[in-house]
């Protein structure tokens, strides 16, 4: 529905005199796992990259949808059975936002929208002290969809260059029921740059 409305109005920003642009953008994700199931669960840092469109919608709102490669996770560490262990969980996304940014002052703009992400890989990592390290494939264990919501700030560095910072929080759980997994959610704050081509 939201891609609809985008359509529409790419159709009037000739009426307005606006134009379309395109850009890249990316920047570090500060991402964790959040939940009843999500015990010591601590901040993994990844990354995030892709490409936007930005469409004008009225002088000082813009519709912007986005495809993002999404590096994900959370890391923890415990004793089991005597062992010092440290677990990575490593998450790949190809997230989709939809972002609606609102113009509020001179170079600063909000803004909020849905994403849908698309998991492309999932694994978890873990070294235990003095026995070495192990990577799992945990894919069959999450979903391969995740859905939520993303609200951010931007601040206009010029008409190419602008710094951004967002919290995406997801809204569903990322655990596969039927493969056993856990009642966890996704949690990613994000910062970094963009640049309209």
């Amino acid at each position: 529905v939201l891609l609809s409305f985008g359509i529409s109005f790419a159709q009037e920003e000739t009426k307005s005199g606006s134009d379309i642009k395109y850009g890249a953008k990316g920047g570090l994700n500060l991402a964790n796992i959040v939940g009843n199931d999500a015990g010591d669960a601590n901040n993994y840092i990844g990354f995030n990259v892709g490409f936007f469109v930005e469409i004008p919608v009225t002088d000082k709102l813009i519709f912007q949808p986005e495809i993002l490669y999404s590096a994900q996770g959370s890391k923890s560490n415990g004793i089991i059975d005597g062992y010092n262990v440290d677990a990575t969980l490593k998450f790949n996304y190809i997230n989709v936002p939809l972002m609606f940014k609102y113009q509020v002052a001179n170079k600063f703009s909000l803004e909020a929208g849905p994403y849908i992400g698309f998991l492309t890989s999932a694994k978890l990592k873990f070294d235990v002290e003095g026995l070495g390290s192990d990577t799992v494939d945990m894919k069959d264990d999450v979903k391969s969809t995740d859905f939520g919501i993303g609200v951010g700030m931007n601040y206009e560095f010029s008409d190419v260059i602008f710094a951004n910072a967002r919290y995406q929080g997801g809204l569903t759980e990322i655990g596969d029921s039927e493969a056993g997994g856990n009642s966890v959610k996704n949690s990613v704050f994000q910062i970094g740059l963009g640049f309209r081509f």
